[in-house]
């Protein structure tokens, strides 16, 4: 009876204990379970926040990259000047923008040589020459002797300048004598630290020449364009000067094509042609 007392005893402990223990252990686990929880949310919201923060992040540096770069391209950009109308010559004009053996030009569709051109063929021809200098043109000139200079305002900022020389052996009137000279020049060309506004003035009264001088080469000519078409040169100076000239066979020197370039942009801001026989 003391045994089976005993016994009972000692099983009850037993479950008492096992009780606790599973207690204990379910317990453990909810709560293991509700840290594993609060972990993984904590993380979750770690993640969106820095997911969020890269957003933001990518954005500004977006927005700054290519505000860098908007401003690098604007600052880079190649301003050119307006460029001219198209250029078609005159018929009988050269193809060789420095042709040394048919040094001319035309004005108002007409033709004129150098060395066989002279003064009265261009008062003939209408070119509108400064009338007090055409008061000149009945003076006599001593052979081997040059003329006056004769101007021909295109527009307000292109010009011609007229020379003319007698080559006989005996004394003649200015009107008689053999054109030896042409120089077209324009006071101004296009450049990128001008206005829109002043650049298009300058081009518009480079165009309006351009509809009364004609050479063998657009007036915007540059100085690249004109190496391509001819590249026997005779000098190239640092100072944007290209000569083409041959030497006389009559007198002491030479004569040919003087081009002169602006220094900015290459583009021609002169162009004058001697002769000499």
């Amino acid at each position: 009876m003391m045994k089976k007392s005993a016994l009972a005893a000692a099983m009850a402990v037993l479950l008492t204990f096992t009780s606790c223990g599973i207690s204990g252990m379910i317990g453990e686990s909810e709560s293991s379970e509700s840290e594993s929880s609060e972990t993984a949310t904590s993380a979750t919201e770690e993640a969106t926040e820095a997911e969020e923060s890269s957003e933001d992040d990518t954005e500004e540096t977006t927005e700054e990259t290519s505000e860098v770069s908007s401003e690098e391209t604007t600052e880079n950009e190649e301003i050119k000047p307006t460029e001219a109308e198209e250029f078609t010559p005159v018929d009988g004009l050269s193809e060789n923008y420095a042709d040394l053996d048919k040094r001319c030009f035309a004005y108002d569709g007409k033709i004129y040589t150098l060395g066989e051109s002279t003064l009265q063929d261009f008062i003939d021809g209408g070119v509108p020459i400064d009338e007090n200098e055409l008061n000149n043109s009945g003076n006599n000139v001593n052979k081997n002797h040059g003329t006056s200079t004769y101007n021909v305002d295109i527009n307000d900022f292109t010009h011609i300048q007229l020379e003319f020389i007698n080559t006989t052996d005996s004394n003649i009137t200015e009107a008689e004598c053999l054109l030896s000279y042409v120089r077209w020049y324009t006071i101004y060309v296009p450049k990128p630290d001008l206005e829109d506004s002043r650049n298009q003035e300058i081009i518009d009264n480079i165009n309006d020449s351009a509809k009364h001088v004609c050479f063998s080469f657009p007036l915007t000519l540059t100085k690249d364009q004109l190496l391509e078409n001819n590249s026997n040169t005779t000098e190239e100076t640092d100072t944007n000067y290209v000569r083409y000239e041959v030497d006389s066979e009559v007198y002491m020197g030479s004569s040919g094509y003087n081009f002169q370039f602006n220094q900015e942009t290459n583009q021609l801001k002169e162009v004058s042609i001697d002769w000499l026989p």
